[in-house]
């Protein structure tokens, strides 16, 4: 064993995040955002509210964190996949998960705080935005997309559209959407075009 750290400490921490995180999300899928309380939070993790205050110093950040532990598997690029079935698949998974209670507490926060919504896009936004452009640098080079699209102007086409329609149309993109959204986006950029 080393000297000075306790590894015990250190799983049961492990441990105690990811029941609070997980309660966080059971409260949600059950209750609005506004009506989440650190208190039902500790309540439902088994653990004392100061042990949530250690590491959240409010509910919008326990919230951020709950939905980056949600999303952590779901947005993963296949190589053997072509760029549009990518797409699609991505698509379909961001309209999910900001259907869910989850997303649309976080939805809320980014909208309502400048701060966490610099943390989702450090924590969320930026890092799918990475892989999204290393998956159409990949379809570059494999001849499927041109080599002369803005992979920004590309993105924002394919991604907005799906935050436009829950953020402001309240509404859920369905699969015809998301296939038409796709179909319209790569006819743009194919390079068989």
């Amino acid at each position: 064993m080393i000297p000075g750290i306790n590894l015990n400490a250190k799983h049961k921490e492990a441990r105690s995040r990811k029941a609070i995180l997980e309660a966080t999300m059971m409260i949600l899928e059950n209750q609005s955002y506004s009506s989440l309380t650190i208190e039902a939070v500790a309540s439902q993790a088994g653990v004392g509210k100061s042990t949530i205050y250690r590491w959240w110093e409010h509910k919008a950040r326990l919230v951020l964190d709950t939905f980056v532990m949600a999303v952590e598997s779901e947005f993963v690029f296949e190589r053997n996949l072509s760029v549009q079935e990518n797409f699609k698949r991505q698509l379909e998974a961001l309209a999910r998960i900001l259907g869910s209670k989850v997303g649309k507490s976080t939805l809320t926060i980014v909208t309502e705080n400048d701060g966490i919504a610099q943390e989702f896009y450090s924590l969320f936004l930026s890092l799918k935005r990475k892989e999204a452009k290393q998956a159409l640098q990949a379809a570059m080079e494999q001849g499927e997309v041109k080599r002369s699209v803005n992979m920004d102007v590309v993105l924002d086409l394919l991604y907005g559209p799906v935050y436009f329609q829950i953020l402001i149309y309240k509404k859920m993109p369905d699969e015809h959407y998301i296939e038409d959204l796709l179909q319209h986006v790569m006819q743009g950029i194919s390079a068989g075009v």
